[in-house]
């Protein structure tokens, strides 16, 4: 879930009536009113765009609005992008209203489910809540990173086995992992949801071969809120969001340390990030769309779109040929996959084609990995039972984690 929904559930219902457009949150606590603030900047900027549209919703919902929730809503649905609103994204007050569940079924009639994934294998040691997810050719195994602040490698029959012990060196919750097989090394976002002593929140570098850790990079104190996923770049670079921050860091291949590549409120809520082949661009998601950043000018571009096409919210995103694919969790009810077709030029999205959504295993899709052409990704991370602090609280239980396999043909279909 992004910040904003997370941030924006703690709203205070007495409001004055907002006018059309406007949403009131002159009476609201100071850093309630920036996340407003944001929302109402980004609906004055994109007025179609169906995830600032599904955003509005949720905040007056939850401010107790309900004529202007169902304008919102009635709206979004209109552009037809397929979101589906969840519940728990600040929906609650209206969740058994008939009206509400009407509109659902209308969005599910037009979109009805697409189910190409088939199992793969599954992982004992259900209760991982693993974010991330690599793969290594040269290794030929996955790695999972997991709130039990650890790094398990897993092959291809489901047998894991940890790769970085709990807790080595700091680590903190695990977030983002990516694999550079040309160097031989595993890169991972290390985080703390609460403040404990000896936990790390920066990156952590290891060598694939046998798990050592090569290095370790603290964040900066200051622009590297939340840090989130990674991806390393043709030249050894490693970049990295920082979500909270709304930022963007950098080590560099000969670094020391981590910097801060692009300052914070650069980026709407960066999560997650991808670099195109020839290594010129980043494509970065955020809560509304998606944006590219020129690596050489630092330019930011916000990819373009038709109203009919949602690239907000994306968790994980990766570049596949000519396209990305991004798995989307927190603008629709089971969360979906997407394959996203850009211009020549790669700054704007032509077409959008699901490639999964509505799957019955479905519990807190995140991230994938690629291997050759499958996207295999964990089906039931099962996040939800986690404490709010990462914790895993006793006796809940946590069934095996399902892994899927998506297999992405060589060019996606026009639309």
């Amino acid at each position: 879930m992004p910040r904003l929904l997370c941030v924006l559930t703690l709203l205070l219902i007495p409001q004055a009536t907002p006018s059309p457009g406007k949403l009131a949150f002159d009476d609201l606590p100071p850093a309630l009113r920036v996340q407003a603030s944001e929302v109402q900047a980004a609906w004055d900027q994109y007025p179609q765009n169906a995830c600032v549209l599904y955003q509005v919703a949720a905040l007056y919902a939850q401010a107790g609005h309900r004529q202007e929730a169902y304008a919102a809503l009635k709206a979004m649905a209109s552009q037809h992008a397929g979101l589906d609103p969840r519940v728990r994204d600040g929906f609650e007050s209206l969740a058994s209203d008939p009206e509400f569940l009407a509109l659902k079924q209308e969005i599910r009639r037009e979109n009805p489910p697409v189910r190409n994934a088939r199992p793969a294998f599954s992982v004992a040691e259900g209760d991982l809540i693993p974010e991330g997810i690599a793969w290594s050719a040269k290794q030929k195994l996955f790695y999972l990173g997991s709130v039990k602040r650890k790094i398990v490698a897993v092959d291809a029959n489901g047998n894991a086995r940890d790769f970085v012990p709990p807790a080595e060196a700091g680590l903190g919750v695990v977030l983002g992992l990516r694999v550079d097989d040309e160097r031989g090394e595993l890169w991972a976002v290390s985080e703390q949801f609460t403040p404990q002593s000896g936990l790390v929140r920066g990156i952590f570098r290891y060598r694939l071969r046998d798990g050592k850790r090569l290095a370790k990079y603290p964040a900066p104190a200051q622009g590297a809120d939340l840090v989130n996923d990674l991806v390393v770049a043709p030249d050894g670079s490693v970049y990295a969001t920082a979500s909270k921050a709304g930022s963007l860091l950098r080590i560099q291949p000969a670094g020391r340390a981590i910097e801060v590549f692009l300052p914070s409120y650069s980026l709407p809520d960066p999560n997650g990030i991808t670099v195109s082949p020839d290594g010129r661009f980043l494509f970065v998601a955020g809560w509304y769309g998606l944006s590219r950043v020129d690596l050489k000018s630092k330019a930011i571009v916000p990819l373009k779109s038709s109203p009919e096409i949602a690239a907000g919210c994306i968790d994980g995103l990766y570049q596949y040929h000519r396209d990305l694919v991004g798995i989307q969790n927190c603008v629709h009810d089971t969360g979906r996959v997407l394959r996203l077709r850009l211009n020549e030029r790669r700054d704007t999205i032509v077409s959008a084609q699901v490639l999964e959504s509505y799957n019955g295993s479905f519990e807190g899709i995140t991230t994938g990995a690629i291997r050759g052409n499958q996207l295999y990704f964990v089906a039931n991370t099962q996040f939800r039972k986690m404490g709010a602090d990462g914790s895993i609280p006793r006796g809940v239980w946590f069934n095996p984690l399902h892994l899927l396999q998506l297999r992405l043909h060589s060019h996606s279909p026009r639309q």
